[in-house]
């Protein structure tokens, strides 16, 4: 997968996860849920790019999974 690709799709699933987390945390009013998911979903796209473009995925990773070597 290209990395704009890969860009495109990681920034779809963090739109995602910031719905559903914006949905579950905030209360139901519209203005307070726009408060919350607003600026998390400004902030996706420098995510995404961080997590595609800097090797995001593999410091994650590393993270989870550190080596024993």
């Amino acid at each position: 997968m290209g990395h704009f690709r890969a860009f495109i799709v990681t920034l779809l699933a963090l739109d995602a996860v910031v719905f559903v987390v914006g949905s579950v945390l905030a209360p139901p009013d519209p203005f307070t849920q726009l408060l919350l998911v607003g600026p998390a979903l400004l902030l996706a796209p420098a995510m995404a790019w961080w997590l595609v473009y800097r090797d995001g995925f593999a410091r994650v990773q590393g993270v989870i999974e550190p080596d024993d070597e």
